[in-house]
């Protein structure tokens, strides 16, 4: 097989390129070994469903981040380097802000349908991007002085739900896919450092962001995160200055 360079290999979501910085899909087979009389190994017996995967990390550019939608109970379908899936549910979702670093989402996604085995080269052009910059994030809702910190230097988002096929007997892929829990976090890293803080666990908070360029437009959909202060602490590290971090987490199903 001819190499092909990472420029003939874009990843499309339904119907839709996305400016990924780097993406991988893989599958895994639960095998035993059968073995007769003897300890002589006769073959290998599947004992569940091929798991698929897909992993993309990519810029978010427009006003919508339509991926963002998928951590519903809706499905998608795609190509990777001229493989095609379909059937692929969201499983994990998260966001990573950095000061004047572009931001970057990472998306996971379980392939519950299968996909062809063929790779071949394709092309993606466009005229240039406008990305999310971290120089531009509005961060409301946030006390500083309660929470301790006034400079956040980091913050985090993500969303994680839960997939639970449903298998039948006679049926190579799952007859239906059910949404379990959703979970979702963010935290926010700071320097200049308050008082000190001493709850969690019980009391409630609320955080937004809402990404931007660097020339203050908004990018991607405001990512809010409603609910319980679960962790916090302190840390320092040689040459460096003492931060602190807040997260919170929030059941939304």
């Amino acid at each position: 097989m001819s190499f092909i360079s990472y420029s003939d290999c874009p990843i499309s979501i339904n119907g839709e390129n996305f400016y990924a910085l780097s993406a991988s899909i893989s599958s895994n087979t639960q095998l035993v070994p059968n073995r007769v009389m003897g300890g002589e190994l006769e073959s290998y017996s599947p004992v569940g469903p091929l798991a698929s995967k897909l992993a993309v990390d990519y810029y978010v550019t427009g006003k919508n981040e339509k991926i963002l939608f998928l951590t519903g109970d809706v499905s998608c379908s795609g190509s990777f380097g001229g493989i095609e899936f379909s059937g692929a549910y969201m499983t994990d979702y998260s966001v990573s802000i950095m000061p004047y670093n572009p931001i970057i989402i990472s998306s996971r996604f379980d392939i519950f349908s299968g996909h062809n085995k063929t790779l071949s080269s394709s092309s993606y052009s466009s005229t240039g991007i406008d990305v999310a910059n971290a120089t531009k994030v509005d961060l409301g809702n946030f006390n500083y002085d309660n929470l301790g910190f006034r400079n956040p230097i980091g913050i985090d988002f993500g969303i994680s739900c839960e997939r639970i096929p449903n298998y039948v007997i006679g049926s190579e892929f799952p007859q239906d896919i059910r949404l379990g829990k959703v979970t979702k976090s963010m935290g926010v890293l700071g320097e200049n450092i308050g008082e000190i803080m001493t709850y969690e666990g019980k009391n409630t908070a609320q955080m937004s962001i809402t990404p931007k360029t660097i020339n203050n437009l908004s990018r991607g959909q405001t990512l809010t995160c409603s609910g319980v202060i679960q962790e916090q602490n302190i840390s320092v590290s040689s040459n460096d200055q003492v931060n602190g971090r807040i997260s919170i987490i929030e059941e939304v199903r």
